[in-house]
């Protein structure tokens, strides 16, 4: 038929000393470009569906570390490249945040987190200059390569830009090791409406990031009053609050985990609204009856919390549970062990120890050597003896908590 090629062909000069491999990829790129050219190439139906299942796990995932890692993941595994990996451009260098390896392929070099000059980056300078997707199935002898890639035997390479309002704040990266592999028309396509994906992911948890800011900064707020009210020692809700969360990162607790510890360690105290005066400023021992009174501020706090739009059920489980015991001996609901939530059993380690450094009109200030020693006493007692262990152990190692002995403070009762 006139003017409609039979088939496609691609050509690669093959020199004696040639590996066969190469020639092979070179010429099959070069098909791929051509058959681009005559059709537009769109990736096929196992790439399509990756693609799909990519976006809706991307969905479920809220730290932004997590949706980077999985997008490596899911590229390597799709793409059968040997490395993947994120950079993150800043100003004139650049960095490698994150990576994924094919089982048995070394880790390359340079490391995570060492910084190289962007024009030193070979096509990831291509790629952040131009603001396309740059790429060579014979990565030795393209001219902007990274020598110290190539002495690794990186063979084919292949990178894609990731913006940030409008501009290029990252690149994905994938890499052939010892072998050579064809960068095909599809290949890039995947890439890029992966980045693109990834993009609008990350915008979107970066805006979320920032309410989450502003409503933390009002809890803690409120908390700050709450702690004028009471007398409280100055500073307590802070300093118990960044220790809860500091204790929680030692704990493997997820981004989302800590926001909501966070909150619930803000808002811990919020049920003293409700507690009389004469029974919150009262410096002397309570009667029983007051003490009843005291101990309702948690079902309290919950109960006001609960018609807070948009608090997590962790964050009321803060509030409400902050105050029972590994033993079941606490209040409200004496829970006993894992029964108490994990948010609660981390807070309650911190508002302790801050409570015991702290001098009340009732008690002075203990040393922090005394205080940690009582935490490790109450461990199986009043306190989770994995969380004691976990506070143990970031004591030990002097993390940059407050514990100096505070000013003299009134105060009213935990």
């Amino acid at each position: 038929m006139p003017n409609i090629l039979a088939f496609t062909i691609g050509i690669a000069l093959w020199e004696a000393e040639t590996v066969y491999e190469r020639a092979f990829a070179i010429a099959d790129e070069h098909m791929q470009l051509r058959k681009e050219r005559l059709k537009e190439v769109t990736p096929g139906q196992r790439e399509a569906d990756s693609f799909v299942t990519f976006s809706q796990e991307l969905e479920a995932l809220h730290d932004p570390g997590d949706l980077i890692q999985h997008a490596l993941n899911r590229l390597l595994s799709v793409l059968n490249f040997d490395q993947a990996a994120y950079a993150i451009i800043d100003g004139n260098e650049v960095f490698f945040s994150q990576q994924a390896l094919r089982e048995g392929v070394p880790a390359p070099q340079p490391a995570l987190n060492v910084r190289v000059p962007l024009t030193e980056a070979g096509l990831i300078d291509t790629a952040q200059r131009t603001r396309t997707t740059a790429w060579s199935t014979d990565y030795p002898s393209t001219s902007d390569n990274m020598a110290i890639m190539v002495v690794q035997g990186v063979k084919s390479a292949v990178v894609t830009p990731v913006f940030s309002h409008g501009q290029v704040a990252a690149v994905i990266v994938l890499r052939a090791v010892n072998r050579w592999q064809t960068i095909t028309p599809q290949m890039r396509k995947i890439m890029e409406l992966t980045a693109l994906r990834l993009e609008h992911a990350l915008e979107l948890r970066r805006a979320v990031g920032e309410v989450r800011s502003t409503l933390e900064a009002g809890m803690l707020t409120l908390g700050l009053v709450l702690e004028a009210r009471d007398f409280e020692t100055s500073g307590h809700t802070h300093r118990a609050a960044m220790m809860a969360a500091q204790l929680g990162e030692q704990l493997d607790l997820n981004t989302t985990d800590l926001h909501h510890l966070r909150q619930g360690a803000y808002l811990h105290d919020l049920g003293k609204l409700c507690v009389p005066d004469q029974i919150l400023r009262k410096p002397g021992k309570l009667t029983p009856e007051e003490w009843t009174t005291m101990q309702s501020h948690v079902v309290q706090g919950h109960d006001l919390a609960a018609r807070i739009a948009g608090l997590s059920a962790e964050t009321l489980g803060v509030i409400r549970s902050h105050h029972e015991r590994w033993d079941g001996s606490g209040y409200p609901d004496s829970l006993a062990g894992t029964d108490i939530p994990l948010s609660a059993r981390i807070f309650a380690v911190c508002d302790v120890y801050d409570a015991l450094i702290s001098q009340r009109p009732y008690k002075a200030a203990w040393s922090h050597e005394a205080a940690v020693l009582e935490i490790e006493r109450q461990s199986g007692h009043h306190f989770d003896p994995d969380v004691v262990r976990a506070f143990l152990g970031l004591m030990g190692r002097a993390v940059n908590f407050q514990i100096e002995p505070t000013g003299n403070q009134e105060s009213g009762h935990p």
